[in-house]
């Protein structure tokens, strides 16, 4: 039998979600561990139905860390101040969730 170099010190749980608010759509992935939130990663789209099929506009990206650290980078037409205001009711919510 081969050594084992690897002891594992934790293992965590990957969920990926959608939210949607307005012509936005929010995709969301996140980890868990031991009941705490590793890291948060938000794509925003703006999503607009052209002839019946939908088109998805890049419109930014928010991360949180378990360090408390918050990132976000927007392209310079799109105002960051509703998604970031959005990105605390999604944290929120995963936080809720864990808790429970």
């Amino acid at each position: 039998m081969a050594t084992k170099n690897l002891t594992e010190k934790s293992r965590a749980t990957a969920v990926e979600a959608i939210a949607k608010s307005g012509e936005f759509e929010y995709g969301v992935n996140y980890s868990i561990s031991a009941g705490k939130l590793l890291r948060l990663q938000c794509t925003v789209n703006r999503v607009k139905k052209v002839d019946e099929r939908e088109d998805r506009i890049y419109s930014g990206v928010m991360t949180l860390e378990n360090t408390g650290n918050q990132s976000m980078s927007f392209p310079a037409d799109v105002e960051p101040a509703p998604h970031v205001a959005y990105l605390q009711t999604i944290i929120a919510e995963v936080k809720a969730e864990i808790q429970a």
